[in-house]
């Protein structure tokens, strides 16, 4: 099939732009636009920068005649990869997988491409609810059991995602919503510290911040680095530190103005492992929901997670460390979640960060911040315990994000080369 450059570049340069800023890895971009230039007569070349995607259209490398020789187009997408929208992503290789088995007219694909790139995220209800149920369902993986402390960590978190969806309206900072929900989240434990109203206040103030953790631009940025894309995977991996610090100053922010510090460390209860695996299977509902994950689909990584989680545990009750229990299960995931984002049409990153989403050390991130604020406040009477426990706290989410991120990325890189990369 050949087709004009002009409406070959344009169904390349949108369907290109759809996938970059809603989720979909590099490498999967790249590919598919490759493969839908050649379906339609031509060679494309992508350059993939944080802000900048290049697409340059040229002929087939075995063009010969004459009449169908083209002057290189270049087409310059303004885009930023900080969306996730797995529905998105999800339809817009439908369309593509329908234009190169020539199933759909070329301008009615572009048609869908363009309605696809307008399609409204989760509703805000759904948002919301799973918001709460996902920051719920984290505590009680870290070993909260009383109803109450359960219920005040679900109405804090809903209370932030609605603040999130309110501050969308407002400002474009990408750093914006996660630093409202979190302050939110600081203010909601400065005042229950006041009036002394739980023993668990620790896990009250962190599980909400938990669900804000930008685990798929992790991901997509390890990934990123491991095929050799530095620039881009760096850029990634900045913002998703600087979101984190976002998180961190919010809430430390909020209890400030509450007067009041992280509460301090508690230990929860041991749940049996039935209780966990439920809880582990609700979070991966939630994050999908903020990943406007369709229904239909939910199910697949809540198995995964269910999964996942319970292969942890089997590893930690047999004596090994919380890093070697995050790499196996994530190992597992990783597996299972590759060619299930290919059959799936959905971006690997998304799908595979629900499934361990139980995983993230947030906590430990938390209290890190938390102590070094004390150290700072304390100066030369800060303890060495007090600086002993934030570089543990910090070593020890900083191991935990190295396994998942190898636990995810080494399967998918090796069951892409052998069995989806194109020749």
């Amino acid at each position: 099939m050949s087709v004009s450059p002009v409406l070959a570049l344009k169904l390349i340069s949108v369907s290109t732009q759809i996938l970059c800023i809603n989720g979909q890895t590099t490498h999967r971009i790249i590919e598919e636009a490759r493969l839908l230039a050649r379906s339609l007569g031509y060679s494309v070349t992508v350059s993939a920068a944080w802000n900048q995607f290049v697409i340059k259209l040229d002929n087939l490398p075995d063009v010969v005649d004459e009449n169908a020789m083209i002057s290189p187009r270049v087409e310059v997408l303004d885009v930023t990869p900080v969306g996730v929208d797995m529905n998105k992503v999800s339809q817009t290789i439908t369309v593509l997988d329908e234009i190169r088995s020539n199933a759909l007219p070329l301008e009615q694909a572009l048609n869908k491409l363009n309605e696809i790139a307008n399609l409204a995220p989760a509703s805000n209800s759904r948002f919301v609810a799973m918001a709460g149920v996902g920051a719920a369902a984290l505590g009680v993986i870290f070993g909260v059991t009383d109803l109450p402390t359960l219920l005040v960590i679900f109405l804090s978190a809903s209370a932030g995602a609605a603040a999130r969806r309110v501050t969308a309206r407002f400002s474009r900072n990408i750093f914006a919503q996660p630093l409202v929900a979190s302050f939110l989240a600081g203010l909601v434990g400065a005042l229950l510290q006041t009036y002394k109203f739980d023993s668990s206040l620790q896990f009250i103030e962190v599980c909400p911040c938990m669900i804000l953790v930008p685990g798929v631009h992790i991901i997509n940025g390890s990934a990123d680095l491991a095929r050799g894309r530095m620039s881009l995977g760096v850029a990634r991996l900045t913002f998703s530190g600087l979101t984190v610090l976002m998180i961190c100053l919010g809430l430390l922010l909020g209890l400030s103005v509450g007067g009041q510090t992280l509460a301090p460390v508690v230990s929860g209860h041991s749940l049996p492992l039935i209780y966990d695996v439920l809880a582990a299977s609700l979070a991966v509902a939630a994050f999908g929901t903020f990943f406007s994950m369709p229904w239909r689909v939910l199910v697949i990584p809540m198995v995964i997670g269910a999964a996942a989680h319970a292969m942890r545990w089997s590893v930690i009750e047999s004596g090994h460390s919380a890093v070697i229990g995050a790499a196996a299960a994530c190992l597992f995931a990783g597996m299972v979640a590759t060619p299930l984002a290919h059959k799936l049409r959905l971006p690997f990153a998304a799908l595979a960060f629900a499934s361990v989403v139980s995983l993230m050390p947030g906590v430990f991130l938390f209290r890190m911040s938390s102590a070094l604020i004390d150290i700072y406040k304390l100066g030369s009477k800060s303890t060495e315990s007090l600086l002993g426990n934030a570089a543990s706290d910090g070593m020890t989410a900083m191991m935990i994000c190295l396994a998942i991120a190898f636990g995810l990325i080494v399967p998918k890189l090796i069951i892409d080369r052998y069995f989806y990369d194109a020749s």
